[in-house]
């Protein structure tokens, strides 16, 4: 699907929402992953649940396509890209535990093929610093 996280160019939103880049690929050609920072979790350990959007669904970026349900509130999942959702990570729906316990990682939530002519210029290559906030 991608390759592996580690080789991956990691992108973020001011959503504090991370896409990893296939750095030999296109991305319109290559899906690419799509979590959370640990900043979104705003400290949540207790991860409850996902709410993700389906295989097929087509993002628009900056929209909120999804939520974690945790302990303290919920965060809303923002697409980092527009683009088509490819795969939800089946690991986060048996155990949601992932996401908290490694959110730039196993943690990854969906993937998403971004049109050919995609640009990512509101994207960084640094995670952004400010506190996200969680919802109640």
């Amino acid at each position: 699907m991608t390759a592996a996280l580690s080789s991956a160019r990691r992108l973020f939103s001011t959503e504090h929402s991370w896409m990893a880049v296939d750095p030999f690929g296109s991305p319109a050609q290559t899906p690419s992953r799509v979590g959370v920072t640990p900043t979104a979790l705003g400290g949540a350990a207790d991860i409850l649940g996902v709410d993700l959007p389906t295989v097929r669904t087509v993002l628009t970026a900056g929209d909120a396509c999804g939520t974690i349900r945790t302990s303290t509130g919920t965060v809303t999942v923002f697409a980092p890209a527009s683009g088509m959702v490819t795969i939800v990570n089946p690991a986060v729906h048996e155990d949601p535990s992932i996401v908290a316990a490694d959110p730039l990682g196993a943690g990854w939530l969906f993937a998403v093929l971004t049109p050919a002519a995609s640009s990512f210029d509101d994207l960084t290559t640094r995670e952004p610093t400010d506190a996200a906030r969680v919802g109640s």
